[in-house]
């Protein structure tokens, strides 16, 4: 007789179908792996909707089969999951400890590639369940084992053990009654499921047939013996015992057409070793003469297994057998006999044989395993290895974890290092259910939050690195307590904001004393503003303001702080969506990371492309506050700025969405695309990123500094469209300190001088960051080097500045202009876009041009003569050419370390960036 593999997918189509959309019973769990997100489908054959594996796993690659096979099999097998880069990868169900669950895995290969012959091992949590192994692309390989939850946490997992791809079809779980399949050890792992006697050369299962189907879905398969005689009956039978075999089953049997003869039945393919278990199932479909009797026995090679019974009338009597096995031939024969008294040959209707796998490795404790997965998902840990049980089996042991093993006890985790990882956030307390961990290791992160108290109460633990982080505060006094008496060890250096007990106070006095400062010279600098803002708009009065240039009908702009609120409570997301989105912000989606986050690309069930910003945790902010500040960001619309589709707020994390833009970023075009970007798509790119800033200075409710123009926040459409990118973020992603001086922001290279020496920002500071960034165009260098935060390094101005004042006097412009270019650019053009940019980066904010002036410089609706408000080329410059200025290149260096230092010294901690090539 045949294994029960061979026989699946060979027995299509279905005698009787289903139409309309049925919502699947109670415990059934049907997905079609490889589907898009949001995929939902009625499989007609079985009257079962499937949907998309997405939300059971963070990993694989989408597939599809042949078009010339789908029409030959079902459609759950259309789409599949391939795993090339994985040495193992899991699917994870959240179910009820103690449920039983019958458990099917489907593969089909139908050519999805052009290596269909496979090997691979199939997992049930941390223990081997089969081994896969597909030759070729048109046939098909089907699993099921029976098994009694141990934990509440199910992981079907799929190991590459050769030079082969691992991929699953489908998976499909159906719960089971308690009373069924009743085995006290291990679990039953399908090898045969036959409807003895049944007239159809199909198989049968739920939604098979008008009635009599399976309420389990369990797939029987037709067989029968050229030695036997096939029965049936139209009427109803009894199936209401634990095992609830499908009526359509037990309507038919099997006699042998002897009527004297044994009814044998000879399994194949059994190891010697093998255990396992039949389910015999019977019941009396003929109209019995008074004179008739069927009474039969059951042996088992020679041995009797089932004492002699007279099956009942029209209803179902099932036998369960445990730990049979092969004699020491490997004969396994089982023979239906007729008793002496009886006058009719023995019957049978169904049977069922299962191998004992005794799945003896524990897993990992269960608190430990939620645990381990809450930091992977919660701190954005992408790691390959990171799935299945984190400490078995041992060989797939996720990195960075190091676990116990006592014999008979579940793994216990003892080590976990995380070094290097690009964590942030606070240290989250649900660690201290690790309750064996002896070392931890977050050292050379970016965590932010106090020492946490929680770390002194784990009992076992021994030492602590959280070196070369961004904590802050004191550390707790009972942990000081322990590292005195030497019971733990704890590494703390690197942390500018750290402090032992004794020192706090002192600290706290110095901070309160800098405050008071700050109040004050904020004070002085809010009314020498008002005075300023006085005299531009009376200025303003006499000469007429410039208006900006973009109020054509060809930009779709917004920006109206009378917006209804529920608006963008419209668009808020739950982080289980996005996470579906991003394949739970998978390397594959990983986008880049930036001064506020990290940015994942993701695809909405709508098929809509979006990119999701994760921000860096430590806002001071609650939640209400953020939401107001993300609904201000969300009303500005305008075809020069990326626009805000919604958000998501689950505890200390704030997730952003944002339109997709597939041509990366200025940055990447300019430094590290080899091919060059033209003259005209230079020009278009400066010209639409100025009106993008122009807008939000000028036009926009409440007007908006961007505090970080560079060449990463310029995001580029397919047409070479820019984009500003991240405006906005400063206010909602940093602490509740409400004068803008006080909030470390901006880019080491764009920095205008009037911020690195004060830390005062205006919307002057943007357009000095903005000259920056012209000269990048102009020019193909980065704003400063790549080194060492705190290395001496010439920037950008400081080189461009005499090279321009040079250009502008001969008309020579190609010792200034990106050699890439090779001379193939307009000589005007340069000049207009040299002359904005020494505007822009001139030291004295006061003489640096409006964007809206700069807009029309690029427009040519307003004289070049006009962007320096009346000063000489030359007069003013940033640093100055001829050492008679008040602040020199050499001052504005030094401003630019300590604005570094600062940065360290913050307990603030926001989103600044210490190097040029922050994306």
């Amino acid at each position: 007789m045949m294994g029960f593999s061979m026989y699946l997918f060979v027995l299509l189509p279905q005698l009787f179908l289903r139409f309309g959309l049925a919502e699947n019973p109670s415990g059934f769990t049907s997905l079609t792996c490889g589907a898009p997100m949001g995929t939902s489908f009625l499989e007609k054959a079985t009257n079962i909707t499937y949907s998309s594996d997405a939300p059971y796993i963070d990993t694989g690659i989408g597939r599809s089969i042949k078009s010339s096979y789908q029409s030959k099999s079902e459609q759950q097998t259309w789409y599949l999951r391939s795993f090339p880069q994985s040495s193992r990868s899991c699917y994870t169900f959240n179910m009820t400890t103690g449920d039983k669950y019958l458990i099917r895995a489907i593969f089909f290969h139908g050519g999805y590639d052009t290596r269909p012959s496979t090997k691979f091992d199939l997992h049930l949590g941390p223990n081997k369940w089969a081994t896969v192994s597909t030759a070729e692309e048109t046939k098909s390989e089907t699993f099921e084992i029976i098994h009694i939850l141990a934990t509440s946490r199910l992981q079907v997992c799929l190991v590459k053990t050769e030079d082969s791809t691992p991929f699953i079809s489908a998976i499909e779980l159906r719960k089971l009654t308690s009373k069924a399949y009743a085995n006290e050890s291990g679990s039953l792992q399908t090898f045969l499921r036959a409807d003895i006697g049944s007239f159809s050369k199909q198989s049968l299962r739920y939604g098979s047939g008008v009635y009599g189907a399976d309420v389990f879905d369990r797939i029987w398969l037709p067989y029968n013996s050229e030695n036997w005689s096939q029965i049936r009956t139209d009427n109803s039978v009894d199936n209401d015992n634990g095992f609830k075999v499908a009526e359509n089953v037990m309507a038919t049997a099997s006699v042998p057409t002897d009527p004297d003869a044994h009814m044998n039945i000879s399994l194949t393919g059994l190891h010697q070793t093998s255990r396992f278990y039949v389910c015999l199932h019977f019941s009396e479909i003929q109209e019995l003469n008074p004179n008739d009797t069927r009474e039969l026995k059951v042996m088992y090679n020679g041995r009797l297994i089932i004492e002699p019974f007279k099956p009942i009338s029209f209803y179902t009597r099932s036998f369960f057998r445990d730990e049979l096995g092969p004699n020491a031939n490997g004969q396994c024969t089982f023979s239906l006999q007729k008793t002496a008294s009886s006058t009719l040959p023995p019957l049978l209707n169904a049977m069922e044989v299962y191998m004992v796998n005794s799945l003896s490795q524990n897993e990992t404790d269960t608190k430990e395993v939620d645990t381990m997965i809450n930091i992977k998902l919660s701190c954005g840990i992408n790691k390959v290895d990171w799935q299945g049980d984190p400490c078995v089996p041992r060989d797939y042991m996720w990195s960075g974890v190091n676990c116990s093993y006592i014999d008979s006890e579940q793994p216990k985790i003892i080590s976990l290092n995380l070094t290097t990882h690009g964590l942030t956030g606070e240290i989250q307390e649900t660690i201290s259910n690790l309750s064996s961990l002896q070392v931890l290791d977050f050292s050379n992160n970016s965590l932010i939050g106090p020492v946490p108290e929680f770390l002194a109460h784990m009992t076992s633990l021994k030492v602590i690195n959280l070196s070369s982080n961004l904590l802050y505060g004191s550390i707790p006094t009972s942990l000081l307590d322990k590292v005195q008496r030497g019971l733990v060890s704890l590494s703390i250096e690197g942390n500018p904001g750290i402090c032992s007990s004794a020192s706090c106070a002192t600290t706290n006095k110095k901070k309160t004393k800098k405050k008071t400062m700050v109040i004050a010279s904020v004070a002085a600098s809010i009314f020498l503003i008002l005075v300023i803002v006085l005299v531009i708009l009376k200025r303003r009065a006499k000469l007429g303001r410039y208006p900006s240039s973009d109020h054509d009908d060809n930009n779709l702009q917004q920006c109206n702080n009378q917006s209804s609120s529920s608006e963008m409570a419209n668009n808020m997301f739950t982080y289980e969506y996005l996470a579906q989105a991003t394949d739970n912000f998978s390397n594959v989606n990983f986008i880049g990371q930036g001064g506020f986050g990290y940015v994942h690309k993701g695809v909405l069930p709508d098929g809509t492309e979006v990119a999701i910003k994760q921000l860096k945790a430590g806002s001071g902010q609650g939640e209400r506050e953020f939401r107001a500040e993300i609904e201000i960001i969300s009303r500005v619309h305008h075809r020069h700025l990326v626009s805000l589709l919604g958000y998501c707020v689950i505890g200390t994390q704030r997730l952003l969405v944002y339109e997709f833009l597939p041509n990366k970023t200025l940055e990447f075009h300019l430094h590290e695309k080899r091919r060059p970007l033209d003259w005209s798509k230079r020009m278009k790119i400066a010209s639409g990123a100025a009106r993008g800033l122009a807008y939000l200075h000028e036009d926009c409710n409440p007007k908006t500094i961007h505090r970080d123009v560079k060449a990463a926040n310029v995001l580029i459409d397919d047409s070479y469209e820019a984009k500003l990118a991240d405006f906005g973020l400063a206010k909602c992603c940093l602490d509740n300190d409400t004068h803008v001086s006080t909030r470390i922001m901006g880019t080491c290279g764009y920095l205008a001088p009037e911020y690195a020496s004060s830390g005062i920002l205006s919307d002057k500071s943007d357009v000095f960051s903005f000259g920056v960034m012209l000269l990048e165009l102009i020019t193909g260098r980065r704003p400063v080097g790549k080194s060492h935060p705190f290395a001496d390094e010439e920037n950008i101005v400081d080189w461009a500045k005499p090279l321009m004042l040079q250009a502008l006097n001969t008309g020579n412009y190609h010792g200034l202009v990106d050699p890439r270019l090779e001379k193939d650019f307009d000589i005007s053009e340069i000049k207009r876009m040299v002359l904005c940019a020494d505007a822009c980066v001139q030291h004295s904010a006061k003489h640096r041009p409006k964007m809206s002036q700069i807009v029309r410089a690029f427009d040519k609706s307003i004289s070049l003569d006009d962007l320096i408000q009346g000063v000489a080329l030359g007069d003013i410059t940033s640093y100055n050419l001829d050492g008679s200025s008040d602040y020199t290149s050499t001052e504005y260096k030094e401003d630019v370390k300590k604005f570094k230092r600062l940065v360290l010294e913050s307990q603030t901690f926001g989103s600044s960036d210490l190097t040029s090539d922050n994306a």
